[in-house]
């Protein structure tokens, strides 16, 4: 982000943005997420902000702000249908699922993994089984719900996704299934931002080096790691370097 800044590129700046929304929306935090693909905020790059409603509708609906999504929704809705891409149309399906209710908004969560399965998109693919799980959890239909969020749970699993596999996984407890661990180790129990830092530092980074990359302080920096150790057992970065994932 800040380096687009300085330079003006306004579509490496949106797709940063996206990026950012991506992980906000995996930890949980659909305002913080909509904040960034907002078509209103920050450096706006038309082709990129298109490709972002999928972010947009979902931040939008979760945060309770949809109307901050129907008019991006309608352009992108447009766009699909024009397109031959089954992936397009399988966000926009999914799209309108979350802008609808009921009988409708299931039949557009079908409607989106039909398309999906006609195009090789995992991530995409597992999102939807994901909100679609959840959906139908929120109508009290546990049972068929629960295909879909193991579904999710097992291609987030595949991908490396951990904080999407995690989030599916808690939907799944909620519909009364036993969910096995993964990789029982302590590093699943880490907060999205203490995962960053642990990555930085398996890169080799000092803990002024992570600060600048995250726009953290030394002394936050610290705090997290100190956390990191009391969860993960152990007393070294050496140790955290070689800890099992």
């Amino acid at each position: 982000m800040a380096q687009a800044g300085a330079r003006g590129l306004a579509g490496t700046a949106a797709a940063a943005r996206r990026a950012l929304a991506l992980l906000e929306l995996a930890a949980g935090r659909p305002a913080a997420a909509l904040e960034h693909v907002d078509v209103h905020g920050g450096l706006a790059h038309p082709g990129m902000l298109l490709y972002a409603v999928p972010e947009l509708v979902e931040a939008a609906v979760r945060s309770g702000q949809p109307e901050r999504a129907l008019e991006p929704y309608e352009r992108y809705r447009g766009w699909a249908q024009a397109s031959e891409s089954a992936e397009l149309r399988a966000t926009a399906a999914r799209c309108a699922a979350l802008l609808q209710t009921g009988e409708n908004a299931e039949q557009s969560y079908q409607l989106a993994l039909k398309w999906h399965a006609q195009q090789e998109s995992p991530l995409e693919s597992a999102r939807t089984e994901l909100l679609f799980g959840e959906f139908l959890r929120r109508e009290r239909r546990r049972s068929q719900a629960r295909p879909h969020l193991q579904a999710a749970e097992e291609i987030f699993h595949q991908l490396g996704a951990v904080v999407w596999a995690g989030r599916a996984a808690e939907e799944l407890r909620a519909t009364g299934a036993t969910v096995a661990r993964r990789g029982a180790g302590p590093v699943l129990e880490l907060t999205p931002q203490e995962r960053r830092i642990v990555e930085a530092v398996r890169e080799g980074a000092s803990n002024r080096e992570i600060a600048a990359q995250l726009f953290l302080s030394p002394r936050t920096v610290d705090y997290h790691l100190r956390k990191v150790f009391q969860k993960a057992g152990i007393t070294s970065r050496a140790e955290l370097v070689h800890l099992e994932f």
